[in-house]
């Protein structure tokens, strides 16, 4: 049967984009694969990860690697303060989760990172297996495997944009932007999502109004909020995009299951989903990458929800 490491190194492209280090140890903690990242975090040459020298992190890192539970354990005698998890696979193989101190949700992320890795882990078991033999079903398996790698590299692709804006790396240049262009240009991305939903996508914005914004980040919000509506919109329903209440900002309108007053405060944390059984593909960045992005804009998000009925996000950007 393929074990993590087969899985790991299959998904190695991805990996090393990570914003965090990930090192793989079998059941007797030695170290058999790694990304590039850790590399570079934990300050260890790729020489030493081959010899499975570790340093003078090691007695730290094995005091993570041998307990019985799951913890933060904060890394010192770097350069900056790091810290570290475990999580045990299936086959006993342990990935170390590494990221710097100030990062938050390293939990939440080691379980996001795995659910895609040990599905695509069991579909390959069950084509070993005989699955493969079979071409209705192989095909079926291949195509999860291949909705899993996506679901895997929008995490990755999310967990960077989030890792630069977070960490100030991001320049910005503002200027006028035409905002029903930028909307077309996100619905055109995301009409698939919307057809397999059977939900319309309107844009109600005029051609000539205008926001003040980077064109890029922009981007990110604008596509985030209209993804987020469709993730919680029932079948038939429709996302409307349009001018907000002043000069320079605009709201997104859905009529799906809406947020509780009690959620509302926590729907732009990492990770957070409002109902974790009806969020088709979330992971749970999206919020988050938006309220950062408005808020390096110097602007602010306002939610109107009532639960059951829908929701409205209205963004705010300065004129200027």
């Amino acid at each position: 049967m393929p074990e993590t490491r087969e899985t790991f190194e299959l998904l190695k492209n991805y990996v090393d984009q990570l914003p965090i280090g990930l090192v793989l140890f079998d059941s007797k903690k030695s170290i058999i694969s790694w990304n590039k990242y850790a590399i570079n975090i934990l300050e260890i040459k790729e020489e030493d990860f081959k010899k499975n020298d570790l340093g003078l992190l090691k007695s730290q890192i094995s005091e993570v690697l041998s307990s019985d539970k799951s913890f933060d354990k904060e890394l010192i005698g770097l350069s900056k303060p790091l810290k570290a998890r475990k999580v045990l696979a299936e086959d006993k193989n342990i990935i170390l989760i590494i990221s710097e101190a100030h990062q938050e949700a390293i939990g939440e992320m080691s379980h996001e990172l795995r659910r895609p890795i040990t599905n695509i882990k069991t579909l390959t078991e069950s084509l070993l297996l005989g699955a493969k033999n079979d071409p209705e079903t192989a095909r079926k398996f291949l195509e999860q495997v291949n909705n899993e790698v996506d679901r895997l590299t929008r995490l990755i692709n999310e967990l960077i944009n989030l890792s630069k804006i977070r960490s100030g790396k991001l320049s910005q240049e503002k200027k006028k932007i035409s905002l029903k262009l930028k909307v077309d240009e996100a619905i055109k991305l995301l009409q698939g999502i919307a057809d397999k939903n059977k939900i319309k996508i309107v844009n109600e914005v005029p051609e000539q109004y205008q926001i003040f914004a980077d064109s890029e980040q922009i981007d990110h919000v604008i596509q985030n909020l209209i993804e987020n509506a469709l993730k919680y919109s029932p079948e038939g329903s429709i996302v409307n995009i349009k001018p907000g209440p002043v000069p320079g900002s605009f709201q997104v309108d859905d009529t799906g299951i809406g947020i509780s007053d009690s959620e509302v405060p926590k729907i732009f944390d990492r990770f957070y989903r409002v109902d974790r059984t009806r969020a088709k593909g979330s992971s749970g960045l999206g919020l988050s990458i938006v309220k950062n992005v408005v808020d390096l804009h110097g602007g602010r998000i306002e939610v109107k929800s009532k639960q059951g009925n829908g929701s409205s996000f209205i963004i705010y950007l300065p004129i200027d």
